[in-house]
C-alpha cells in the first residue's frame, strides 16, 4: 500500500493570475520601477509561492517573482513559475508555471530543489544566489501592499 501526502497551496485568483500575465510585458518593462516601491512590490498574488511538504509554506510577491525569474530557475525559456508543490526529500513535485506559448500548464521539474532554495534565500537575505552548504528553511513574515495587481496595471499604463 502507498500512501501519499499533498500540501494543499493556496487557491489561486485566476483572474489576477489571469491579468497579471496577460500584462507580464508591461510588468517587465517597468520592473525596476516595481521593485524600487514596496507598495507595489509587494503585492500579493494569491496561488503564487512555495507550498511544500517538511518546510514552512509561504506566498510570494509581485517583487519575489520579478527578482527569481531575472536570476534563477523560476524562469526556464518561456516558463515563468509562480508555484511550486511537491516534497524536497523525494523532488516528486508539481510546479505551476504560465508561458506566452501555452498559456497557464504545470509539469513537473528536476530544479524544483533550487527553486526552494533560491527562493528561501530571497526572503532571507534579499539574494536569490543560494550559498554552498546547508540553508535554514524558516522565513520571515512579511506584510503584503494593500494594493492590487489591477491597481498595479493602471499605474503602470500611465508612465
Amino acid at each position: 500500500m502507498t500512501i501519499r501526502y499533498f500540501v494543499r497551496a493556496d487557491e489561486p485568483n485566476k483572474q489576477d493570475l489571469e491579468t497579471f500575465f496577460i500584462h507580464l510585458d508591461l510588468i517587465l518593462t517597468h520592473q525596476d520601477f516595481i521593485l524600487n516601491d514596496s507598495k507595489y512590490s509587494n503585492i500579493h498574488l494569491k496561488g503564487c509561492g512555495v507550498f511544500a511538504l517538511y518546510i514552512p509554506t509561504f506566498s510570494l510577491f509581485v517583487g519575489d517573482l520579478l527578482r527569481l525569474w531575472k536570476t534563477t530557475d523560476w524562469k526556464q525559456d518561456d516558463k515563468y513559475f509562480y508555484s511550486i508543490t511537491g516534497s524536497p526529500l523525494s523532488g516528486s513535485n508539481s510546479s505551476k508555471y504560465w508561458s506566452h506559448i501555452e498559456g497557464f500548464a504545470h509539469k513537473s521539474t528536476t530544479t524544483f530543489s533550487k527553486q526552494i532554495k533560491s527562493a528561501i534565500c530571497l526572503l532571507r537575505t534579499g539574494s536569490a544566489i543560494v550559498p554552498s552548504g546547508c540553508i535554514a528553511v524558516n522565513v520571515p513574515k512579511r506584510n503584503a501592499s494593500n494594493l492590487s495587481i489591477n491597481e498595479l496595471i493602471e499605474v503602470l499604463k500611465t508612465l
